[in-house]
C-alpha cells in the first residue's frame, strides 16, 4: 500500500483493528467476507444486486487483483466510496447492470478495467466528487459505446 492509502478493510467496520490482525489479513477476510456474500446468495437463488457487484471487483481491483496495477489507490477508494454512497435506484448504476444484461459489454470491457480504472487520478493532484461522476459517465459511455458495436457485428452476421 502506498503512504497514505486508506485501508479497504476499514471501511468495512475495522476488522483489522478491532481484532488486532496485520492488515494483509484483514483484507484476506475481506476477500472472503465477500465472496462469502457472493455464494451465499447464489445458494439461496438470489441475485447479488449489480452495485455489489461493481463495489466487489472495484475492491478487487484496490487490493491489486484487476488486470493492471491502480496508479492511484487513494482517488480510487475515494471512488468506491462515491459509489457505495449512490442509491440502488441511481439511473447510471441501471444503465450499467442494463447494457450489461445482453453482452456483458461492461465487466469484460477492457476500456474500463485496464484503463479507465486503474488510470482513475493518476494525472489529479486531488480527486473528488466531479471526478468520480466523471468516472462512472466514461465507464457508461464506453460500455454502451462497445454495446452498440456488438449489436452492429450481431446484426451484420444475420442471414440476409
Amino acid at each position: 500500500m502506498t503512504a497514505g492509502h486508506r485501508n479497504p478493510v476499514g471501511a468495512q467496520g475495522n476488522t483489522a483493528r478491532s481484532h488486532s490482525f496485520p492488515a494483509q489479513v484483514a483484507a484476506v477476510l475481506l476477500v472472503l467476507l465477500t465472496q462469502d456474500v457472493r455464494d451465499g446468495a447464489e445458494e439461496r437463488g438470489c441475485a447479488v444486486s449489480f452495485k455489489a457487484e461493481f463495489l466487489a471487483e472495484l475492491e478487487d481491483c484496490l487490493r491489486g487483483y484487476g488486470a493492471v496495477p491502480v496508479r492511484n489507490p487513494d482517488a480510487l477508494a475515494l471512488f468506491i466510496e462515491f459509489v457505495r454512497a449512490l442509491p440502488e435506484s441511481d439511473q447510471r448504476l441501471r444503465c450499467l447492470e442494463g447494457v450489461d444484461q445482453g453482452s456483458g459489454s461492461f465487466w469484460n470491457n477492457p476500456a474500463v478495467w485496464w484503463e479507465q480504472v486503474p488510470r482513475f487520478g493518476a494525472e489529479l493532484p486531488r480527486c473528488g466528487s466531479a471526478e468520480c461522476r466523471k468516472l462512472l459517465d466514461d465507464m457508461l459511455d464506453e460500455a454502451i459505446s462497445d454495446e452498440i458495436d456488438v449489436l452492429e457485428m450481431e446484426i451484420r452476421e444475420l442471414p440476409s
